[in-house]
């Protein structure tokens, strides 16, 4: 088992994301904290302050936002935490234990804390699992828990945490006195199990077990709450999924049994990460089994070429397979994210590249396309394709133009917080005698690991150039794995400016050596524009191609290219790649020849097009909207 290496023990130098860390630590958080006290102009009120304050008695009033409103707190401290760990502040750590005094007065005597019950009435608690929140939003504040701890010190979070985790085990569990019943949104898993591993508590483990091995079976325990609540009204997930009730809620059939990607896109992988985490802390290799095998459905089938996931906005979750529609896609950024987390953890219990290969997608893609540059502003939803008009001008559109300042459901601003924050928790891992490098993200490492001291300099220009050197800066002995990307055709590997043999198995370079300080590793991985094309099967990309280079996936935008980008088309033949330091915070563009038809007739005609030499410039997707409202094509036509 692979451990990540602690956050506390890299220090980020690359040129590439220390300015978005930067931003969002001198920037998007103060920011959010701001948002979530409902004090930035123009931007739609959270509540979330509000709430845990009327929770507490504090104030009077109502609740208000969704049943869920607690975790943009949580993620927020989640993602402090993390910046605490490598940049310590002592004003910064002075607002969250306040925010975590004003938690703890609303916190109730047997340790349920959950500010929409607590204010809309305690003895509904536990009643709507199906709907409600309470496990997804426990589990947030564990993963804070675990991070401010591991960041700070500071025991009050984590004591807090243990007393709602004491609370929800002494109400679930196979004992015939529990309510036998499972989270219809996953998350509690994931958080149960970061608390096992801080505090070595069985019982949060089993307690995480139990929720995965009791979802899905029969008779169904949201059929049997729902008569308890007196419901005659048919659920809204079955009338989406007629032929399978509760697929919506990946509770269809037990977890073990399911072999594709169905329902709510995060749901689904926030499930797969807890079957991960509790599989292999438990020791229970089918529930890793079976994670593994929804995983490979979704990046074979179910994914955007950005990492993107979930292809349909009715219930923000996934369709079938093949089906990628590029400009009704749903593709939240916290599916993405939640992607990352499903790979990361696959990847910690048998190391394979095309985790890693996930991972960088997502990052590098459908990850970053969901904040601005300036760290403010956020997509939900993360299209392919935008024509304006069609977004604000149809009924059934639900794709947003421009990024907004916030969201009513703002789950993904302090989801994106903590992914950049925590960025290191995705760079590096080792076990007892392998050092896993799975990003090539400059930084400097000073760790115990493979049972010894190891400290090293890794220098990268990622995305923009592969070249990557590593400088020991301490003696040690022990088994380099250097993840070898999908996309390098060809490489080469130098220890000491000599090139070495190193094998490739599973999508790693490995490297055997007792390294001495001053011993430099240089991997080179060629760059070089890709037309890509999409599978047949899937009928939204037939006679298009989608341009790449390394790990990035670029775009058109009308701001380099003119309007009716529908009207374009690329020779997939030649490209040129350059990079522009005044463009987009630096990037590198792709310039290529291309064609644009043009002729005026009616409605319908029998005309002939013309068609006009034009050259074609592509940016980054990740970077697209941050010039003002305008069209944006992913796939283009081939000539």
């Amino acid at each position: 088992m692979y451990r990540s290496l602690p956050l506390k023990d890299i220090q980020i130098t690359d040129p590439f994301f220390t300015a978005r860390i930067e931003t969002a630590r001198k920037v998007t958080i103060p920011y959010m904290w701001e948002t979530l006290n409902d004090r930035v102009p123009g931007v739609a009120p959270s509540h979330c302050i509000e709430n845990f304050r009327i929770a507490a008695g504090l104030q009077e009033g109502e609740f208000h936002g969704f049943w869920f409103q607690d975790t943009d707190l949580w993620k927020w401290i989640e993602g402090v935490a993390y910046s605490l760990a490598t940049h310590p502040d002592a004003d910064l750590e002075k607002t969250v234990d306040e925010a975590i005094d004003l938690a703890g007065k609303a916190q109730q005597e047997d340790g349920y804390l959950d500010t929409y019950y607590i204010v809309k009435g305690i003895d509904k608690r536990f009643t709507n699992l199906r709907d409600h929140h309470e496990m997804y939003v426990a589990g947030h504040m564990f993963e804070a828990a675990a991070a401010y701890y591991e960041a700070t010190g500071k025991r009050k979070l984590l004591d807090m945490a243990c007393r709602v985790a004491d609370c929800f085990d002494a109400n679930f569990g196979p004992e015939e006195e529990k309510l036998h019943g499972y989270p219809g949104h996953e998350e509690i898993e994931v958080g149960l199990a970061k608390l096992y591993r801080v505090t070595g508590e069985e019982k949060y483990i089993r307690l995480a077990k139990y929720f995965l091995d009791v979802r899905g079976q029969q008779p169904h325990y949201y059929d049997q709450e729902a008569a308890k609540r007196g419901e005659t009204q048919i659920a809204w997930s079955h009338l989406r999924y007629p032929q399978k009730p509760y697929t919506y809620y990946q509770a269809h059939v037990p977890v073990r049994e399911q072999k594709e990607a169905n329902g709510h896109a995060v749901r689904q992988l926030y499930l797969l990460s807890g079957m991960a985490d509790v599989g292999s802390m438990a020791g229970d290799s089918t529930l890793v089994e079976a994670a593994d095998t929804v995983f490979d459905n979704i990046i074979h089938k179910q994914m955007y070429i950005t990492g993107g996931v979930g292809s349909t906005h009715e219930g923000e979750a996934f369709s079938f397979d093949y089906d990628l529609p590029p400009e009704r896609c749903y593709t939240e950024t916290c599916a993405s994210i939640a992607l990352a987390m499903t790979a990361s953890r696959l990847n910690r219990i048998a190391p394979n590249g095309r985790y890693g290969d996930t991972v960088e997608r997502t990052l590098y893609n459908g990850i970053l396309s969901g904040v601005s540059l300036d760290g403010t502003k956020y997509f939900y939803i993360n299209p392919l394709e935008v024509w304006p008009d069609r977004c604000v001008r149809r009924q059934d559109m639900h794709v947003d133009p421009e990024r907004m300042g916030w969201f009513g459901c703002a789950c993904c601003p302090p989801n994106v917080l903590r992914t950049l924050t925590g960025l290191g928790n995705y760079i590096y891992a080792a076990d007892e005698e392998s050092l896993l490098v799975d990003q090539y993200i400059a930084s400097k490492v000073d760790t115990e690991a493979a049972g010894q001291k190891i400290a090293f300099t890794m220098e990268a220009n990622f995305p923009w150039d592969g070249k990557v050197r590593m400088t020991m800066n301490s003696a040690a002995s022990f088994r380099l794995m250097l993840r070898k990307p999908w996309w390098a055709k060809t490489w080469s590997l130098t220890l000491n400016g000599e090139l070495v043999e190193a094998s490739l198995a599973n999508g790693y370079l490995t490297l055997e050596s007792a390294f001495a300080a001053g011993d430099v590793i240089e991997l080179d991985l060629p760059m070089e524009v890709r037309f890509m094309n999409a599978t047949l099967r899937s009928p939204n990309y037939v006679g298009k191609t989608a341009l790449m280079r390394g790990p990035v996936v670029y775009c058109l935008e009308e701001k380099d290219n003119g309007g009716e980008l529908w009207n374009l088309s690329v020779k997939a033949v030649e490209a040129e790649a350059s990079h522009r330091e005044d463009l987009l915070g630096g990037v590198t563009t792709i310039t290529c020849q291309g064609l644009r038809q043009e002729g005026e007739g009616d409605l319908y005609n029998e005309d002939a097009y013309a068609e006009k030499a034009q050259q074609l410039t592509f940016v980054p997707y990740y970077a697209w909207g941050n010039r003002g409202r305008g069209e944006m094509a992913v796939w283009v036509r081939k000539a």
